[in-house]
């Protein structure tokens, strides 16, 4: 196809979803189906998710822990209104013994 061609199609098509009033619905109709799609976390994993972060977990081992990707995870957490900051360790200090638990 020639890009004069593409140029024609695409004018036709811009045409055609401009003048259809049939076109808003199915655009909500698209729009439903990729919300009803979207993956989602339950509030289970919300909970265990910010304990994990709490304890300084990163998104990539919560995601191999939990089997959610990460994008998902920070997507959901700042529409929570939940911070997706990266977490500031403190340096360990000295002479607080030998065995330290990090959780």
């Amino acid at each position: 196809m020639s890009a004069e061609q593409k140029a024609k199609l695409s004018a036709a098509q811009l045409a055609y979803i401009a003048s259809d009033p049939r076109w808003a619905e199915h655009r909500r109709k698209l729009a439903a189906a990729q919300e009803a799609k979207r993956m989602t976390l339950l509030q289970s994993e919300v909970t265990t998710i910010i304990q994990m972060r709490k304890k300084g977990r990163t998104f990539s081992y919560i995601q191999e822990e939990i089997g959610i990707c990460h994008d998902v995870i920070r997507r959901e957490l700042q529409a929570l209104g939940i911070s997706t900051e990266r977490i500031k360790h403190s340096r360990a200090r000295g002479s607080s013994g030998f065995w330290r638990c990090f959780d």
